[in-house]
């Protein structure tokens, strides 16, 4: 996974390396805010497969994948990123007491 808007080099990506993972896990999280509409749906498995798309597309913007990322990593971390962009929009939603 390379980062496109780093910088022009081309790097091949640790998939051991923290800050890689944690700036890629923040990407899926703020894509997931720009194409999700709302937090209704229970889990990824529920999201329209257009909205889907969408994510995936705007991040495939931000960054190349490797041809062997395995399809199921990719679903994975986005049902991860998804999961955590729902449980901030929920925590942000409910009145303080």
């Amino acid at each position: 996974m390379e980062d496109k808007n780093k910088d022009q080099s081309v790097i091949d990506a640790d998939p051991n390396n923290l800050r890689q993972h944690f700036q890629f896990t923040h990407a899926i999280v703020v894509a997931m805010g720009n194409n999700c509409p709302t937090a209704e749906w229970r889990s990824w498995k529920d999201v329209p497969e257009n909205v889907k798309k969408a994510v995936m597309e705007e991040l495939l913007s931000k960054y190349t994948l490797d041809d062997d990322t395995n399809e199921q990593l990719m679903e994975d971390a986005l049902e991860g990123g998804y999961n955590r962009w729902r449980y901030e929009v929920q925590r942000n939603e409910r009145p303080s007491k």
